[in-house]
């Protein structure tokens, strides 16, 4: 039996720690050969009791949080002026962040550039966030970056209370 909607299963160290749903067998599976892919990993696991079931990997090393939150980068190339602009910052993590352009047209970068990016995590809050994040990926008017330096004790107690809640 087939079970066609995907579980998510948070990869360590190459593997899963994958549970039947159907006999609640616990499993280690080795999923190595999968993390190499850019694109989302979609596998197929098959039970003791013959059970076959779909399961995501989520490689992340930490959680991403949906956001609505306003920004700006900054990108400058050799020669040229600085170019800045404003961002609607979609989701973000201790490692990342992801983020719509206003048009496509705005910045003229590409995957591998670094960017800085500056934003606060609560609207009245005074604290600004400012990092250098590097491009990861450019779809239409969406951009995933990674930051050189993840978020850390700059604020604990803001972060805290952001990825808390």
């Amino acid at each position: 039996m087939f079970d066609a909607s995907p579980q998510v299963y948070t990869v360590r160290n190459g593997n899963i720690d994958f549970v039947c749903p159907q006999c609640a067998f616990p499993k280690s599976v080795n999923v190595e050969r999968f993390l190499l892919r850019d694109k989302g990993v979609q596998v197929k696991i098959r039970c003791k009791c013959r059970n076959l079931q779909s399961v995501l990997l989520d490689r992340r090393n930490s959680r991403r949080k949906p956001t609505d939150l306003q920004g700006r980068y900054f990108f400058t190339l050799k020669d040229r002026p600085i170019t800045d602009g404003e961002i609607s910052i979609k989701d973000l993590s201790y490692a990342g962040l992801g983020f719509h352009l206003p048009s496509t047209s705005n910045g003229e970068f590409w995957a591998g550039d670094v960017l800085r990016v500056q934003f606060k995590l609560f609207p009245n809050a005074s604290f600004l966030i400012k990092k250098e994040a590097v491009i990861r990926q450019i779809k239409d008017a969406r951009v995933n970056a990674f930051f050189r330096e993840p978020l850390k004790n700059e604020d604990d107690f803001l972060l805290k209370l952001f990825f808390y809640t």
